[in-house]
Order: structure tokens, then C-alpha cells, then sequence
């Protein structure tokens, strides 16, 4: 779902680190320069080759908050697992799935028995989703916080639960005898994974279509303007989305729910030009013919190509815009950056307002904008709370908002907190730990706010005195409520609440909340919902955003004259209005192609159309009883379901998925290949995987098991493996190592708001047998040498940050140091050809390390510098230090020095955001970008570093790009080394 599935943080990417050149990579190089990339190669790679770059963590393992003590409800179709307290939560997902489960089946085929449904409270960060992999959903139970999802569906659980069914469903449809069927045999995980070649948008165009046609009458995201009309928006400008960008998702581009949004009003009028079965035979189609890709299946089954159908798509919706006209009267301001998101402006003074903003090329937080000149100031680098709200105290001197604080050593578990910022002196201070609340807004010597609960929310007060002394206001299992506003100096509260499907508006005051939210609202819409409350400084008015008329637009409710008058009149979304200081202008946010950008509006341009009393009146409004999700059938069954504790059985043993794999060995351009093996427990706290390979006419193998059922865990590995040791600039060794491991591996995260600080340790006990060989693995030149190894790798993130369009970190240090040590072991000598050696296991020790800085005077266009410095000692053969050397080199540079030094810079500069892809064929492509690059390397034991040092300098060009939801980097690059003028063409890592 969009914001249940999140991308990284805005502002706090995923740091690339461009690998070295895999199997896969060079197989998808050489056939398109060769002319030969077809549809089976497309099947070969799919089903066989994957493996090589993107399975070493197919299935990671995560730490769980402790003392769960897990329950277990299960139900003709699924297995829930939940937390006790959450009994009731459990019962009604259940209910409801149930309840869905024929619907959904007709629609996307598939069959479930006994499937996984995690049902967690502990992250605020509310999400929900689907995984091939581990198959299994995990769903948290606070609500999600902002305008994403449609009020009018209902209760959060009602809007996650069925979303998710329908991805589940899709992904164990794997048609009839047919290769799909053929890979479940050994791998059931990768025959569902075959689904994640379609793209996204189809896989969520179908589960929002579902969501909107089968769950409430107004339900779903296909009825709710705040989704549709971005689709307008754009559809009505200059960029208007191609068939493929409608239902790819975007890497760079706003917005990023874009193949929610493209992609079910893509299926919608494909079920409504072909009908409801259009999508199932389109998936039965794809899935018993996967290598022709998701365009042949749709030409199979309506008789057009897709570009043909976009024609006709593209067609019909000209016609359906809405062609009403519509009042423009606002101003306009000016923001210098790309990529604009804008919520919530409010006004620190009459020629001063603040909101909060993100862009492609700067860094997001809360932005000051004086209206005299122009100018836009940032304020403060902060993540927000997907509800955007914040509050300012009477003065406007203070303002607090709230954030995500991620857990340090808990994965995918973050609190919503609540921060100060005073203006004046510009400190900011956390207010609450652990507390759970967002939307805060003051309240005579204090606070209001929501904190997250299963299902819904409850209403807090939080004294001056004390922001941790949380006094209870109300709670109500039918009561979601989304937003509170206090009027300045009076003891009144406007508060939005989702009471069994309707979003509505109620007034009450401090002491009477709970009886006045028993009653009826004060304003509430039939075919509507009400958000952003904000009342008038001076007078008896309220103002809100509804979307009731098809289009979110502002209004003004008039308390003493019991009127409300529309305010605004966009073409494509109003919302999230304040007034200035006198109340006499507006500031709020209009939806522009793909940006929400702010806007004002003077009180005398106000649009000021009454909205007639039966519009918004209880006592005229039609009451419409909601109808149940849940059928009389499940409810009668649920009677006798039983829970019980839930602990994992040994079923999880049996492999999940085998595979064919193959991977280079030290950087050789030699291959290893052979079978692996792996699985995971339904929490993913346990897991294994396993490696056969094959590599110079012997076996080879690697298993590891991890646990992560407390902190830190452990982790055992037992391997036999072979690698290649420099004696000489031409001459290699081949090293074979069998041992077994035990490591405790473990990170902690400092800060993960929008700077990145965290520290990741590995520590290491190894006991080890180790023998050298010929190059071809034929002779052995050693006996074994029995080792005990220590081995300790850390490294350290300090202040780490990405813009949305950034290639790599703008800002920030990483520092990473690997020593291993041999404790103790024998003493064994070999000889070659060139000379003799010998292996002390007792003496050798190997350390390498360095730091990577990052800087970016040119940030504006996404451009930035990484400078490096990393250095190798080493007593013994142990690590391989062309690891530190750059590919554009021509050759090995000092192959058997044990003391390297290396100096390396990298700039990146974005060339294009493609941010397109394909429907034939599963690729995407999403950025090219130059790379320019240098790196010296010198052994520091010589005595003439300037003349004895070697010295490249390149350029390269590189390209992101996803086959289907797998991403690969692929680069080609030309060094060139001035003081021996020799130059190197590669494709590779630089």
C-alpha cells in the first residue's frame, strides 16, 4: 500500500556502494552487445542465475522487541501470530480477511492454507505487506498517520487487511503445469517471487481496484480525491505519465506511490473495457507463460498490444476530466529547489510563514518563508510523522512536532516522539521517550496529542510541568481519532475522528470530550470525510478541508451562524489551510502535475459559496448505517477458533528455496558453481543457508546458521572454500580454508532521523585448517595448518545523508577497521618455483581499515565527493589487498605487498532521472549518472613513495536500473595512468 510499503526515509537514503562486477551483470553486458538478449536468456537469468548478486541475503534475519510471548489464532486460511494484548485486533483481522478471502480469490485466482500473518504493536512506523520470500504478511496494528489511505473505507485494520489479502492470493497463484509449478518443486519462494517481474503498478493497481470496488460503498482509494486527482493533475498538464511510467514505480520522481495510483486506473478501465476477469486471465496467462513478459499476456487476453491500449486508456480518461470551471485566485511562492513537497504552512507572523518541505535536492525538515522578500530559509533537518502536524504556542516563539525515533538495536521498530523547537534561540528538545504520540497541539499550560494504540488512537493531555505525566482524555474502540485543534485562549477543541467509516468534525470542550463524542458530529458529509481543523484567531470560525464534492477544497464553518461557505475552488486539491495572524488570509497546499506546493488566498478572493445545511448537518443528513466488512457466516465460525502460544517448529528446517548459483572467486575471473540451500522461521529470527559448489574438479561447501531470538544473537558458520594469494606481480597460490566460526555480529543505531550515526561490530572465534595449492588446485604445496583465528570487524557511520536524487551520501564519515589475528596454530613450510615461504600461524596478523569522507559543495544538483584512505598490513597470506585497489588499473598493482596504502576520490554527478521501464521485458531504468575517479596505491616499506607509487585517473558512466523489483548497478569506465601512459577499458567498480 503507499506508505505501507515505504521507500528509505526522505533524507535518509540507502547508502550505494557500488559492487564489483558479478556474473549476472557481465552476462546482461555481453548479450546486448552481442544482440542476443532474448526472452529465454530473459527465463535463464531469471530462474538460474539471480543468484549471483542478489540472493547472498535472501533471507536476513531481524531482532524482535523481547517479551512478545507470542499467540497463535488460526483459521481456515491463515495463521495469525500476535502479541496477547492484542487479542481482539487478531480476531477482527481475522474476521475480516475471512470475510474477503472468496472475493479476492475470484479476482486474482491462488489458494492459502495455513498462511502467515504477523500482527505486531510495537513500531509506530504503520506499514503492512507482502514478502514471496518467507512468505508470510506482517501487518503493525497502529493506525497509519495522514491523508494516504480513504477514511471512508473504514477502520485501519479494514484498509491494510484486504489490501495485503490480495497481494498474498496473487503471489500463490502459480498457474497449472507450467514452469512456475516446475520451480516450486525445489523453491516454492521463487516460484511466487516470479510475480515480482510484472510491474508494481499491476500488482497494486488490482489490490487498490479491490479495495475500492469490493470492501465500502465509498471505500477504497479509487473513490478518495487526495489519491485520484494526482492522477488528474498530472493527466491535465505537460507531464502526463507514459504507459510505461503509469505503472512502474519511480526510483527519483515524485510521486512515489506512483504505480499505486497509474496502475489502478490503468486496471480499472481495463476491467471496465473488458471485464472483471480481465486480470485473472491476464495473471493465469503470465504465470503459465512467464519469459514473454506482462505485455504479451495483456495482448493475449484483450487482442492490443499495450501501447494500443494506452491509446484507448489515454482516450477515455480526456474524456472523463472533469471540465467544470474552477476559480484561480491565489498567489503563488517561489521555491528554488526541485521535487516539491510542501505540508501544512502556518504563519509565524503576518509576512512569515513556516511548513514543513522536502525536495529532490535538498534536505527536508520545517522551511521559513518571508513574504517581503522572497527568500526561504531552512530551519531545522528533520524527519516528520506522516501526518505532518505540528503546533505553535500563542506567541508562535515555540513550536512542537513530532518524529520517528528509530529503536538503536530493535529492527523495524520506531516510536513517535514529541520535539520542541524554540525560534529565538534555535535549540531544539525532545519532549517524551518511548511515548508513542504525534499530531500535538497546545492547550492552555499544556499539550494535547494522539498516541498510537491497535486499530486507533487515544487523546492525551500532557501537563508543562511534566511531558511524561500522560493523563488519559479518551479512547474508544469506534473512535479513530486523526486530528485535534485547540482555540487560542478559550477551552474549546475541534477534533476529526473516523467513527465507523465517516471522518467527521465534532466541537466539545475539555471536560465533556468523551459525552460529545458519543453524539453526533457537528459537521460531517455523506460522501465525504473532514480534515485539517484550524480555527480563526479572533472570531467564532473554524476552518477544514473536505473532499466531499469530488476535490478537496478548503472551508470556512461559521459556529455562531451555523454556515459554512467554500473558501476555495481547485481544479486538483485543496488542503491543509491556516489563517494569518488576523485571519483575513489564507495559507494552504495545492496539488500542482506532481508536486504539492503552498499558496495563498486573500479574504477577499475567498470562492464564499454556501454549502447548504443538508449537506453537512446531522439532523438533515442521511444516516446511513455502514455495512459490515464482516459476513454473519465468519462471525457465526469465529466462535470456535481457539488461540493457543505459538513457538516455531522444526518444519522451518526443510529448504524454502534451492537454487543454482555461481560466483567468482578473488576477483579471478574464475567461477565457482553449484547448488544452495536456505530457510527461515516465520519471524525471521532464525535462519540458515547452505552452498555446494564445484571449482577446479573438487567440492566446495558454505553453511551458516544465525539466530536472532535475542540481542545480539550469534551466528555459526562452517565452510571449505577456496581463494587465490599473490606471491609475486604475476604469480598466485591458491588457498583452501575449512573451518568453523562462531561470530556475534550486532549494530547499533545512534541516530537514524535524517543524519545517519551508527556502529556495526562483528567479532569473530575461528578454528581453522588451511593449505596452499598450485594455481589449478591440482597439487597441494602444503600440509594443513591448524589455526585458532580472532577476527573483529567494525565500522562506524557517523552523520550519513542522501537527498532523494543523490547518487551517494552528501555529508558524513564512514570509518571501518578488520584485524584478524591467529592465536594459535602450526608452523608450516612450502616452496614454488620463485622462492620459498613459510606460514606461522602463530605469528601472522592482518589488519586493514580506513575511511570514506563525504562532501558536496555542489549539492543543489545532487553532486558529490567521496574521498578515501585505507591501508592493509598483513604478516601472512590472509587478506587479498587488491581489494584495495581501483579496477582501472591495467594490472594487479603490487599483488604481494603485505603493507598497502590507498588514496581514492569519486565524484558523482547526475547526467539524467530516466526513471522508465518496460512491459515486455521486466527492466527499469532509473538513473544515469559520470563518475570521475582516481586512486594511488603505495606500499608505505618503500623509500621513495613519489616515484615508486602507482596512480590512475578515470571516467566512467553508470546506470541504475531494476529488473523487475531487483536493482542492479552496472558501470562502464576508461582509467588512464599518466606516468606510464597506459590506459584501461573496464566495466566494473569505480
Amino acid at each position: 500500500m503507499e506508505e505501507l510499503k515505504e521507500k528509505p526515509k526522505e533524507g535518509q537514503k540507502t547508502v550505494v556502494d557500488d559492487s564489483h562486477q558479478s556474473l549476472l551483470d557481465w552476462l546482461i553486458i555481453q548479450s546486448i552487445q552481442s544482440g542476443m538478449f532474448s526472452k529465454l536468456l530473459y527465463s535463464f537469468i531469471f530462474l538460474f542465475l539471480l543468484h549471483a548478486n542478489c540472493f547472498a541475503q535472501l533471507y536476513p534475519t531481524q531482532y524482535r522487541p523481547p517479551n512478545q510471548h507470542w499467540q497463535q489464532l488460526k483459521t481456515a486460511h491463515f495463521k495469525f501470530v500476535y502479541a496477547p494484548e492484542n487479542d481482539r485486533q487478531a480476531i477482527e483481522m481475522a474476521q475480516i480477511l475471512e470475510s474477503q478471502y472468496p472475493k479476492v480469490q475470484r479476482l486474482v485466482g491462488g489458494q492459502l492454507q495455513n498462511f502467515p500473518i504477523i500482527l505486531n504493536n510495537y513500531n509506530d512506523r504503520s506499514n503492512g505487506f507482502v514478502t514471496p520470500f518467507n512468505f508470510r504478511s506482517e501487518i503493525e496494528l497502529p493506525p497509519i498517520k495522514g491523508k494516504s489511505l480513504n477514511p471512508q473505507t473504514g477502520s485501519w485494520l479494514t484498509n491494510v487487511g484486504p489490501h495485503e489479502l490480495v497481494h498474498a492470493l496473487q503471489f500463490s497463484n502459480l498457474g497449472d503445469y507450467n514452469i512456475p509449478q516446475f520451480v516450486s518443486l525445489f523453491s516454492p519462494d521463487l516460484a511466487r517471487s516470479i510475480h515480482g517481474a510484472l510491474p508494481p503498478g499491476a500488482t497494486e493497481g488490482i489490490a487498490v481496484y479491490h479495495e475500492t470496488t469490493n470492501i465500502a460503498e465509498h471505500g477504497g482509494r479509487g473513490n478518495y480525491p487526495f489519491f485520484t486527482n494526482q492522477f488528474d493533475a498530472t493527466f491535465d498538464s505537460n507531464k502526463r505519465w507514459s504507459m510505461r511510467q503509469l505503472i512502474q514505480p519511480p526510483d527519483y520522481t515524485r510521486p512515489f506511490g506512483r504505480h499505486y495510483i497509474g496502475g489502478y486506473e490503468f486496471i480499472t478501465w481495463l476491467h471496465t473495457t473488458y471485464g472483471d476477469k480481465t486480470t485473472r486471465k491476464v495473471l493465469d496467462f503470465y504465470m503459465d507463460f512467464p519469459f514473454l513478459g506482462y505485455g504479451f499476456a495483456l495482448r493475449r487476453v484483450t487482442g492490443s498490444w499495450p501501447g494500443k491500449l494506452y491509446d484507448q486508456f489515454e482516450k477515455h480518461h480526456k474524456n472523463k476530466l472533469n471540465a467544470d470551471e474552477h476559480d484561480s485566485r491565489f498567489m503563488e511562492l517561489n521555491l528554488p529547489f526541485r521535487g516539491r513537497e510542501i505540508r501544512r504552512p502556518k504563519w509565524l507572523s503576518d509576512s512569515r510563514l513556516i511548513f514543513y518541505g522536502s525536495f529532490y535536492n535538498a534536505r527536508p525538515g520545517f522551511y521559513s518563508y518571508d513574504l517581503n522578500n522572497h527568500s526561504l530559509n531552512h530551519i531545522i533537518a528533520t524527519n516528520s510523522v506522516r501526518d505532518f502536524q505540528y503546533t505553535l504556542s500563542n506567541d508562535r516563539s515555540q513550536m512542537v512536532f513530532s518524529y520517528y525515533e528509530t529503536d538503536p538495536i530493535y529492527d523495524s521498530t520506531a516510536k513517535t516522539e514529541l520535539v520542541s523547537y524554540h525560534f529565538e534561540s534555535q535549540q531544539k528538545q525532545q519532549l517524551t521517550q518511548q511515548s508513542r504520540l504525534y499530531a500535538p497541539t497546545f492547550f492552555e499550560d499544556g499539550l494535547f496529542a494522539l498516541k498510537s494504540h491497535p486499530g486507533r488512537s487515544k487523546l492525551i493531555a500532557l501537563p508543562s510541568t511534566n511531558f511524561n505525566d500522560e493523563q488519559e482524555v479518551f479512547s474508544d474502540p469506534n473512535h479513530e481519532i486523526k486530528a485535534v485543534a485547540s482555540r487560542p485562549d478559550q477551552k474549546q477543541l475541534a477534533i476529526i475522528s473516523n467513527k465507523k467509516e465517516q471522518q467527521a468534525l465534532w466541537i466539545t470542550g475539555r471536560s465533556n470530550v468523551a459525552k460529545q463524542l458519543d453524539q453526533e458530529p457537528d459537521v460531517a458529509f455523506e460522501s465525504g470525510s473532514v480534515f485539517d481543523p484550524e480555527w480563526h484567531p479572533n472570531e467564532d470560525k473554524i476552518l477544514f478541508s473536505s473532499d466531499f464534492s469530488g476535490t478537496m477544497q478548503l472551508y470556512e464553518y461559521n459556529l455562531s451562524q451555523q454556515e459554512i461557505l467554500q473558501i476555495t475552488n481547485m481544479k486538483f486539491n485543496a488542503f491543509e489551510g491556516s489563517y494569518n495572524p488576523d485571519g483575513n488570509r489564507v495559507a494552504f497546499i495545492r496539488q500542482d502535475k506532481n508536486e504539492r506546493l503552498p499558496a495563498l488566498i486573500e479574504r477577499n478572493d475567498f470562492f464564499n459559496r454556501p454549502i447548504s445545511e443538508q449537506r453537512w448537518k446531522t439532523t438533515t443528513r442521511r444516516n446511513l448505517e455502514p455495512v459490515s466488512v464482516i459476513s454473519d457466516s465468519i462471525t457465526t465460525a469465529s466462535q470456535s477458533w481457539e488461540t493457543d502460544s505459538y513457538s516455531s517448529s522444526a518444519s522451518w528446517l526443510k529448504p524454502r528455496t534451492i537454487l543454482p548459483n555461481a560466483e567468482e572467486v578473488s576477483n579471478q575471473n574464475k567461477y565457482k558453481v553449484g547448488l544452495s540451500l536456505h530457510s527461515v522461521n516465520t519471524l525471521s529470527t532464525q535462519a540458515y543457508s547452505g552452498e555446494v559448489t564445484y571449482f577446479k574438479k573438487r567440492g566446495w561447501y558454505d553453511f551458516s546458521y544465525q539466530n536472532k531470538t535475542f540481542w545480539p544473537g550469534f551466528r555459526l558458520r562452517a565452510f571449505n572454500e577456496p581463494s587465490y594469494r599473490a606471491v609475486s606481480n604475476n604469480a598466485f597460490l591458491g588457498r583452501q580454508e575449512r573451518s568453523l566460526a562462531f561470530s556475534v555480529p550486532f549494530s547499533i543505531r545512534f541516530n537514524q532521523n535524517i543524519y545517519n550515526t551508527s556502529l556495526s561490530i562483528s567479532p569473530e572465534l575461528r578454528q581453522s585448517q588451511i593449505r596452499f595449492w598450485d594455481t589449478n588446485f591440482q597439487n597441494a604445496i602444503s600440509e594443513f595448518a591448524n589455526t585458532t583465528v580472532g577476527d573483529m570487524l567494525v565500522r562506524f557511520n557517523y552523520r550519513l545523508q542522501q537527498n532523494i536524487r543523490d547518487i551517494q551520501p552528501n555529508t558524513g564519515v564512514i570509518l571501518f577497521s578488520e584485524i584478524e589475528h591467529y592465536l594459535s596454530g602450526d608452523t608450516v613450510s612450502f616452496s614454488t618455483a620463485e622462492r620459498d615461504f613459510q606460514f606461522s600461524a602463530p605469528a601472522q596478523t592482518a589488519w586493514q581499515g580506513g575511511m570514506f569522507a563525504y562532501i558536496s559543495p555542489l549539492r543543489q544538483w545532487n553532486q558529490s565527493l567521496r574521498l578515501g584512505m585505507r591501508g592493509l598490513t598483513q604478516s601472512g597470506f590472509i587478506f587479498d589487498n587488491q581489494s584495495l585497489v581501483s579496477n582501472g588499473f591495467s594490472e594487479s598493482i603490487f599483488p604481494s605487498s603485505r603493507n598497502l596504502l590507498s588514496f581514492s576520490t569519486r565524484y558523482t554527478a547526475p547526467i539524467t532521472y530516466v526513471d522508465d521501464g518496460g512491459l515486455l521485458l521486466p527492466f527499469y531504468l532509473s538513473n544515469i549518472y559520470l563518475v570521475a575517479f582516481s586512486n594511488t596505491v603505495v606500499d608505505p616499506t618503500f623509500s621513495d613513495w613519489h616515484h615508486d607509487s602507482r596512480s590512475v585517473f578515470g571516467l566512467g558512466l553508470r546506470v541504475n536500473f531494476r529488473f523487475g523489483n531487483i536493482g542492479f548497478n552496472i558501470g562502464v569506465g576508461v582509467g588512464y595512468e599518466p606516468t606510464r601512459k597506459q590506459h584501461q577499458f573496464f566495466i566494473g567498480d569505480f
